[in-house]
């Protein structure tokens, strides 16, 4: 009797250490400084909120200032407007950027926390696994059936140990939850981080064009001296030759398709698919019938503007015929080069520095034909430039098309 009694309360006792350090596997993260980083996140949120109300507002203005820009003051005030709204979308960014880098040092805080938490429950529960094992409570149950005249006895202890069991599998399935989070937060973090990337990219592409949009206004002051008969004969040479280039693209295209038919029949242009990047870079610094064009009063943006350094390769989008070479010897008038390919397709890169290739030649995909420009004052730049790009234009049947619903994404 004495050794069942023994047997009985070894078990108990067995099983009071084990209830007292299950509780150790039950952790919830709470800490002040994680607190202030969730205060601080909601702060960002609503001031990026208020940004993008103070933005819808500026883009009211410039449905207003948009339809007056043929007038100095007009064009003037419609930059400014272009400009302001500009501002407050690099401030968005700004804190955007700040909001997200706020969100990994969160993530980072809770993984660091949740990884420790994983280890401490696989320590207690191998601990636990190990005092059960160094007890051999097999052979003590065996001890208690063979020594007590009590059925109840045994059966009381059994549930306990099922109890025991149950808590253990359930810690064991709390394991496998936190190990399930903690990579959870862990991809959650890689998007974080890619999302962090995409707003740099952003905000730089922003800056420039504030940049941009500075210098235009500073150069549109100071070649019209703040006079609005000035600015008028401007946009009227401007307008002028414009039309002039669209009349000529227009009808060479036609001369030289029919010239190229008669002598060399239907299939006169290689077949190819797809097109690709004429430069480097693909940074769109301004976009098909782009809405803050400054001149689009006096004729669309029927092309799109890719960022591209004074002197930069430019290469043939598609294989083709070239059946213009503008060569440009002014910074007031455009250099371009047009060139012909299969499916009724022309490409047009315009503000060339250098011009690389000759009319009437075959050009293969990837080809380098001419240099970028578009420097202020340079040669081929053409009046009213902002800055160094290539002005790419994708015509179909000799209509304008947005290029990049056709160049790779």
């Amino acid at each position: 009797m004495i050794k069942s009694v023994k047997s009985r309360g070894f078990i108990i006792n067995l099983i009071l250490i084990i209830f007292l350090l299950l509780p150790l596997l039950v952790g919830a993260v709470s800490d002040d400084d994680l607190d202030l980083l969730q205060d601080e996140i909601k702060l960002k949120q609503n001031q990026i909120t208020e940004l993008k109300k103070q933005k819808e507002q500026y883009e009211q203005s410039l449905t207003q200032t948009r339809q007056q820009i043929s007038t100095l003051n007009g064009q003037i005030s419609n930059l400014d407007n272009v400009m302001a709204k500009l501002s407050l979308e690099v401030q968005t960014l700004n804190l955007e950027k700040e909001e997200v880098d706020l969100q990994v040092m969160n993530l980072n805080y809770q993984i660091e926390a949740n990884t420790e938490d994983v280890v401490d429950y696989q320590d207690q529960i191998s601990g636990i696994l190990r005092l059960l094992n160094r007890t051999n409570y097999h052979s003590n149950f065996i001890s208690i059936i063979s020594q007590n005249d009590s059925i109840g006895t045994f059966f009381e202890s059994l549930n306990q140990l099922n109890r025991i069991t149950s808590n253990l599998k359930a810690k064991l399935n709390e394991l496998l939850d936190k190990q399930n989070e903690l990579s959870r937060q862990q991809n959650l973090l890689l998007q974080k981080k890619d999302q962090l990337e995409e707003l740099n990219i952003k905000l730089a592409q922003n800056i420039e064009k504030m940049d941009n949009e500075k210098v235009y206004k500073s150069n549109l002051l100071y070649v019209t001296r703040g006079e609005e008969s000035e600015f008028q004969t401007l946009i009227n040479q401007l307008k002028a030759e414009q039309d002039a280039i669209d009349n000529e693209i227009y009808s060479l295209e036609i001369e030289a398709r029919k010239k190229l038919y008669e002598a060399n029949g239907e299939d006169f242009l290689s077949s190819e698919s797809g097109f690709i990047w004429p430069v480097p870079s693909r940074k769109v610094t301004a976009t098909f019938h782009d809405p803050d064009y400054p001149y689009r009063h006096i004729f669309e943006h029927n092309a799109i503007d890719i960022r591209a350094s004074q002197g930069t390769p430019i290469r043939a989008a598609a294989s083709g015929y070239v059946s213009q070479a503008r060569v440009c010897y002014s910074s007031s008038c455009y250099s371009y080069i047009m060139v012909m390919h299969s499916g009724g397709f022309t490409t047009v890169y315009g503000h060339i520095s250098k011009i690389g290739v000759n009319i009437d030649q075959f050009v293969a995909k990837g080809d380098i034909i001419g240099y970028s420009g578009g420097t202020p004052g340079t040669i081929g730049a053409g009046p009213f430039v902002t800055g160094p790009h290539l002005h790419f234009e994708l015509r179909k049947n000799g209509i304008p098309v947005n290029p990049l619903s056709y160049l790779p994404h």
